[in-house]
């Protein structure tokens, strides 16, 4: 990159441009019908699948093709189309752009025919880019903005983790010790049910302690990064620091049930390979 970029070129995108897709973030809780419901609208005795009104978030300009679909060259609105098929394997939608005029009813005001724009282009299009006319609109908007909290909450949570595995250990912030270490081995391999023998024979154990030690260092690193995002709020704004949920403390310290003495032995050795 430029130390110095003139004033000519701008950026695809802004720090804080959304980089994950909206659709992975799409609640079907707040779907009235499943995706059959909705083509079983426009099938009608002794007649093929007729389009179903709806309006979709499309590209203004059907020339213009990228195998993008967030490329900044494509500019994007709302068109009335007409919903076509499901794609179970996509979970997509099969639309087409008609003209804002074309709808065409009889007398009771049933839908006859709707005229595409183009019916050579054809689109797929996840749920979320699709609002169907039989819906009500504030439960679709109340699905958007449930997407777009959710979309915005994982992104801020990914940038936190990547900056807590990208710092890097500086040489005077404190490390696992070798006889902490030794330690957490010994009562490791005094503990039923691991087989010790195994167990120290394996070739995994070096790659045991490298994890050990690096899972030691990034909880300092996050001790350390939330203390200074904390303190430093402004200088930091762009990282959100996530939600510490509240454990749930149990009124009870013990079991409440008794297990049979005879079985106490045999649950004593599976117990705590299981555990571990």
């Amino acid at each position: 990159l430029p130390r110095h970029p003139s004033s000519s070129d701008k950026p695809a995108t802004t720090p804080d441009s959304p980089y994950l897709p909206l659709e992975m973030f799409d609640n079907e809780d707040y779907d009235c019908r499943t995706p059959d419901d909705w083509l079983a609208l426009g099938r009608c005795e002794g007649s093929h699948q007729k389009p179903i009104p709806a309006k979709a978030l499309l590209p203004k300009d059907d020339g213009i093709t990228s195998d993008d679909p967030r490329s900044p060259s494509l500019e994007y609105c709302w068109h009335l189309v007409g919903v076509l098929d499901y794609s179970k394997e996509k979970c997509q939608y099969l639309v087409e752009k008609v003209h804002q005029n074309s709808k065409e009813t009889d007398q009771k005001g049933n839908l006859n025919s709707i005229c595409p724009t183009n019916p050579d282009i054809k689109h797929w299009i996840p749920r979320i880019r699709l609002y169907f006319c039989a819906e009500d609109p504030r439960i679709f908007v109340e699905r958007i903005q449930f997407a777009l909290r959710y979309r915005k909450n994982a992104e801020a949570l990914c940038l936190y983790r990547l900056s807590v595995l990208c710092m890097p250990s500086c040489p005077g912030s404190p490390s696992l010790s070798t006889d902490s270490l030794q330690q957490i081995k010994r009562l490791v391999l005094s503990t039923p049910g691991l087989r010790p023998k195994i167990f120290v024979q394996s070739t995994y154990v070096g790659e045991l302690e490298m994890e050990t030690k690096l899972g030691y260092d990034r909880t300092m690193n996050r001790m350390t990064s939330d203390k200074y995002v904390m303190n430093n709020p402004r200088k930091f704004s762009q990282i959100t620091l996530p939600k510490k949920e509240s454990a749930n403390v149990p009124q009870k310290g013990t079991v409440s049930w008794t297990l049979p003495g005879s079985l106490f032995p045999v649950i004593h050795l599976q117990y705590p390979l299981i555990s571990f």
